[in-house]
């Protein structure tokens, strides 16, 4: 009776131990846990501009994009140099020149140059969903907007933090930090001459100058613009459709076309 049981039993574990083995094995991947799988790693071995780099991975080179940001330009073919592009430049040089970063895919692979399209990340996040705080802290493409050095742009299909981008932008813009800094712009347009730049400043609100003797005050003629945006809902309105008079001063921000105010953050009224 005794052997009886003794056999069923080890033949009850033996059918069980390669389930066993697999749970094992599984609860061991750290992929399971941490959504490691999701991510690629790599090493950076160039910085082309503020958002755009060569890196090293699984022994091949490849060039990559940033998605959801844009850096003003320092290496463009046919543009010159944009205001805040040499910054944006050096500060990824900087950041990111031989170190390990970890990418993230959304909805694209490559862009119609070939280009990788990621977001590029300092630290691996603790999930494929991170909070906010981690992406303000550990992800890249968020810390160029925080810190002013590129535009939000948000370009279909790749949208998935395009919200929050657009928020860090309305946050550097109210700190008047990089690109948003109206002396530093005044500075290069100073030096510049031949090729100022045209970005409304302070979303369109009257600069004060420090001295009440200068000339320099800069008033934007609103009535010229043909798009307005509502910062709070981040909807934009066509000039003589029903919804344009509807946006408040107050929440008011004004664009010279559709394009601005998409690579802005915004969409486009349904009225």
């Amino acid at each position: 009776m005794f052997d009886n049981i003794k056999n069923k039993a080890m033949k009850l574990l033996l059918l069980c131990m390669p389930l066993v083995m697999v749970l094992a094995l599984v609860g061991c991947n750290p992929s399971s846990n941490t959504g490691s799988s999701n991510f690629e790693k790599a090493t950076v071995v160039r910085v082309i501009d503020g958002d755009t780099i060569h890196l090293m991975m699984d022994g091949k080179k490849y060039k990559l994009r940033m998605i959801g940001v844009d850096t003003p330009e320092t290496v463009h073919p046919n543009k010159p140099v944009q205001f805040y592009g040499k910054e944006a430049s050096d500060y990824s040089k900087r950041q990111l020149k031989n170190k390990t970063v970890y990418l993230q895919k959304d909805v694209s692979d490559t862009d119609k140059y070939g280009r990788l399209l990621r977001y590029v990340w300092l630290e691996m996040p603790s999930s494929d969903n991170p909070s906010k705080e981690e992406i303000s802290k550990y992800m890249y493409n968020a810390q160029l907007v925080i810190n002013g050095y590129a535009y939000a742009y948000s370009f279909q299909p790749d949208t998935r933090y395009s919200d929050l981008f657009a928020s860090f932008q309305h946050q550097a813009q109210e700190k008047s930090v990089g690109l948003w800094n109206e002396a530093s712009l005044r500075t290069f347009n100073e030096s510049h001459k031949d090729n100022p730049e045209t970005r409304p400043l302070n979303d369109g609100k009257r600069l004060k100058a420090k001295n009440p003797s200068a000339k320099d005050n800069i008033t934007i003629k609103k009535s010229q613009k043909s798009v307005k945006g509502n910062k709070n809902s981040k909807v934009y309105h066509l000039k003589g459709s029903k919804g344009y008079d509807s946006v408040s001063d107050k929440n008011a921000v004004y664009f010279d076309n559709e394009e601005d105010a998409i690579n802005a953050g915004y969409r486009k009224s349904k009225k």
